[in-house]
């Protein structure tokens, strides 16, 4: 009897963490221009828990954001050919990438020499979305520390823009324009 109940307690904890593990991710879910700031995109749990995050794109814009099963067929079928128009991701809110076209490189010479020395070595990624109503890259020298990313919300754009060693460049204009290096306290880039 003892032995059944045993196998019962552990049938039943494994069931438990099975319906825990399990549990559906929760996306951004969004179309068009609403889909631009993610601080004011709505949040939806997906109704399948083997579902994921995706963002669309048609051309460089997002055109919608959500769970995979809820997307319309014609734009799930760019997710499905695993085309440049759909990124896919398996976690909580982790479809917040912006423009496909907003490409920055992001580094900390810290933790990668490239960073200072050789940034146009490195590879532009896609940045989230941003809580702006633009979006910027950056780079910014402190000390010996070169850092490059992306500046997606006003506090950090208005911190770059007051300090003299950080400058902001948007995407659109120059790939990866914050690859370039720049004199600080000038404001000047040199390419």
């Amino acid at each position: 009897m003892h032995l059944k109940f045993v196998l019962l307690s552990v049938l039943v904890l494994g069931l438990l963490d099975s319906i825990t593990a399990n549990t559906p991710r929760t996306c951004y879910s969004c179309k068009g221009i609403n889909c631009m700031r993610t601080s004011v995109a709505p949040t939806k749990q997906c109704s399948d828990p083997l579902d994921f995050c995706v963002t669309v794109f048609e051309k460089f814009n997002v055109v919608q954001k959500g769970c995979s099963y809820e997307v319309p067929e014609h734009l799930r079928r760019r997710c499905d050919a695993n085309t440049a128009e759909c990124h896919k991701c398996n976690t909580d809110r982790c479809n917040n990438l912006g423009q496909a076209e907003f490409k920055c490189i992001q580094c900390d010479s810290s933790q990668d020499s490239k960073c200072s020395s050789a940034p146009t070595d490195l590879v532009a990624t896609r940045c989230g979305s941003p809580t702006a109503p633009n979006s910027y890259c950056y780079v910014q020298y402190d000390g010996n520390t070169v850092k490059r990313g992306c500046s997606t919300t006003v506090a950090d754009q208005q911190s770059c823009y007051a300090n003299a060693n950080c400058m902001l460049c948007l995407a659109g204009d120059i790939n990866a324009c914050n690859a370039a290096d720049f004199t600080p306290g000038s404001r000047a880039f040199r390419l």
